[in-house]
């Protein structure tokens, strides 16, 4: 095999990995590029390398923007579902009602009294069925003299009855007397029921009148 020059085999070697110089053009190995520019070109160093930081700087803050929009969009998109979750929590909550319809009622023509604290005091609350639906006493009560009937319950999706109520008193549940006076004659707003007897579904403001006999 022929022998080189100096006496030795030419060796194979391996690849240079090589860069041109973005200014004059001079294949430099990578490693010694950045010594390059600063002996050869010392004036045009400082802009290359200001170059090269202001590329890098720029792909990082594109990384950081395309970052950022993925944190706001998760951000929007859990603040959407709370919102969702509040508003269908706040449509399922029952917050019952609270309506007064008023009971009047007269015997052989005369007021005959309602009394106050029904279904609040012991001696007036005859009947704990309805428990459950009140807030703190009876779901039906009086606090006066005036024959308003507090229909406060914890619940929308029931109907109470003026029945109830009377049980609640302390009078027959079939709404047939009062205090031992049968019960002879009820409207409703106005309107003639067909049996003296009727349960009615209490509802705001309505005006009910039972009339009692000796």
């Amino acid at each position: 095999m022929p022998i080189g020059f100096s006496g030795a085999r030419p060796s194979r070697g391996v690849a240079l990995v090589t860069e041109k110089c973005s200014i004059c053009g001079t294949s430099v190995k990578k490693e010694n590029l950045r010594g390059h520019y600063d002996r050869v070109h010392p004036k045009r160093s400082g802009s290359v390398n200001a170059e090269s930081k202001t590329v890098t700087y720029s792909g990082q803050r594109s990384v950081f923007r395309k970052s950022h929009r993925r944190r706001n969009l998760l951000v929007l998109s859990l603040v959407a579902l709370a919102v969702i979750g509040v508003a269908f929590a706040a449509a399922s909550y029952d917050r019952g009602v609270h309506w007064h319809p008023i009971l009047s009622i007269t015997l052989n023509g005369s007021p005959y009294t309602v009394p106050a604290d029904i279904g609040i005091v012991a001696s007036l609350w005859k009947d704990h069925s309805l428990d459950q639906y009140g807030i703190g006493m009876a779901p039906l009560h009086t606090h006066d003299t005036t024959g308003k009937i507090h229909v406060e319950v914890n619940t929308s999706h029931r109907d109470f009855t003026l029945h109830e109520f009377l049980a609640i008193w302390g009078q027959p549940s079939d709404g047939s007397a009062i205090d031992g006076h049968p019960v002879t004659s009820l409207t409703v707003d106005g309107v003639q029921q067909t049996s003296p007897t009727s349960d009615v579904v209490l509802k705001d403001g309505q005006q009910i009148a039972m009339t009692l006999s000796a």
